[in-house]
């Protein structure tokens, strides 16, 4: 039988917890025969600063979207010393050939910006009325400026998964986002149905979905290839079986907003002439921490007022929305007079770490949003990040962003029917083989504790670690 100095070794010991029994409960828990293979990382801390358990506390672990921990707080850090960039959309008319003049959306970041059907503020259809209403008619070409941003398909470590609306964009649109509806057929062997948004005719649907025989198994699959429009359908529907609903990231999402602008402007009677197309910042392999471009010099003919900042921080945490991190790291570079880049907004990201006393090694990020795999955290790092932000005047108001385990959010349908249920505040993290979960939880005895808590290199075939995850911190709770 291993001894308890060798089982502590192991990080199979909670050092802090005083009960044996207890002790027993989570190494149970944490090492259940069907996830076995999973690795662990977890620190539990009061207030003042006490271990109440440890697990491979200074081992490195992928944080996922933990990493919008640190973006959003120093997003709270920058409001406290100043006002912080939170720009609208713009429509702009431009000169263009042969007289006529051509209509510029220009976006400046804002990530709310919409055109669905239950709309009612920051609307792409207000832009449209402005430009009806300015009397024009006919316009040349129709042009969805993202300059102000550098565009990224992909983030700078380059492994991301489609699927997760991180195509980066200053003029973005319904989260870069839209979906296709696929339905079966009457009949076998009959051409399936496909719905989409409104984009004809600039975007071309071809769809080679079929409909199979009852019972067959229902595999659809699409094909969306960067810089084309043109999205390609194929695959099985079972007769008599469900619709399928295919979610897409938008390719270039300034190119899909001045599609829909365009069909906006028709819907109203002005008449486009031109072409409509997107309009990119140069590629630059110059100094990317630089200040931030200079605006157009045409005036804009109206300008769209973008939700408070709080409560697109609100959105971002409850909801762990990727888009709406990433754009606030890079806003975090413009509020500090750098250039809007994914470079300049992890230099502010690192700089703020380092006032805390983090050490460097503890750490590693790639962007803002924890989509990337080759983001790093260790769990000790993340409890003493906590404490200083529980130090900060806006403590209060960034702890509100953040999700309620059985009330709302990415927590909604966690640690319902316990204890934990309104007493646990803290960010979610998913990724294929990685789930976190830190921030703030009260115990049964009234003490707050802090915490951080990780799944790492779960096998394939395993089940969700989440359960394990979830009574672990139950049993911690529980007994302190």
């Amino acid at each position: 039988m291993k001894t308890r100095a060798a089982l502590l070794a192991l990080g199979l010991i909670l050092p802090g917890i005083a009960n044996a029994g207890q002790e027993d409960q989570i190494r149970a828990t944490l090492n259940r025969p069907e996830i076995m293979g999973t690795r662990w990382g977890l620190l539990v801390e009061d207030k003042a600063g006490h271990v109440i358990a440890s697990i491979a506390p200074d081992e490195r672990f992928q944080p996922a979207s933990n990493t919008k921990v640190f973006v959003t707080t120093s997003v709270f850090a920058a409001m406290a010393q100043g006002p912080f960039p939170n720009l609208g959309t713009q429509v702009r008319l431009e000169p263009g050939a042969k007289g006529m003049r051509n209509v510029v959306l220009v976006g400046k970041g804002d990530a709310m910006l919409s055109d669905r059907a239950d709309c009612t503020r920051d609307c792409l259809a207000q832009l449209a009325d402005a430009v009806a209403a300015s009397g024009v008619r006919r316009v040349g070409d129709v042009i969805g400026d993202d300059s102000f941003m550098p565009f990224e398909r992909w983030v700078i470590s380059g492994r991301l998964r489609p699927g997760t609306r991180m195509v980066v964009s200053a003029l973005t649109l319904n989260d870069n986002e839209f979906s296709i509806l696929v339905r079966p057929a009457a009949a076998e062997n009959s051409p399936a149905s496909a719905e989409m948004p409104d984009l004809a005719p600039e975007v071309t649907l071809v769809n080679q979905v079929v409909t199979a025989p009852a019972g067959t198994r229902a595999e659809v699959h699409a094909e969306l290839i960067p810089g084309e429009r043109k999205i390609r359908l194929f695959g099985t529907l079972p007769l008599g079986g469900r619709a399928e609903t295919l979610h897409f990231d938008m390719d270039d999402p300034a190119d899909v907003v001045a599609i829909h602008f365009a069909r906006l402007l028709r819907a109203r009677g002005i008449t486009v002439t031109g072409k409509v197309f997107p309009r990119h910042a140069p590629v630059s392999t110059g100094d990317l921490l630089a200040t931030s471009p200079a605006a157009p010099e045409t005036p804009a003919l109206a300008t769209l007022t973008p939700p408070d900042v709080i409560e697109d921080l609100t959105l971002t945490a409850k909801q762990s929305q990727n888009l709406h991190a990433h754009l606030f790291l890079r806003k975090l570079a413009l509020a500090q007079g750098l250039a809007p880049t994914t470079p300049a907004g992890l230099s502010v990201l690192y700089a703020n770490l380092a006032k805390v006393g983090l050490p460097r090694w503890s750490y590693d990020f790639y962007d803002g949003s924890g989509l990337s795999p080759d983001n790093r955290i260790t769990p000790r790092a993340m409890v003493t990040y906590l404490h200083w932000v529980d130090s900060q005047p806006w403590a209060a108001q960034w702890q509100a962003t953040l999700p309620i385990a059985g009330v709302d959010g990415t927590l909604a349908w966690r640690f319902k029917g316990t204890p934990l249920a309104g007493n646990l505040h803290a960010k979610t993290g998913t990724l294929l083989a990685a789930n976190a979960l830190a921030g703030y939880m009260t115990a049964a005895s009234g003490k707050e504790l802090v915490f951080a808590i990780y799944a790492n290199d779960r096998p394939g075939s395993a089940p969700s670690v989440l359960p394990a995850m979830d009574a672990a911190l139950a049993v911690i709770a529980a007994g302190n």
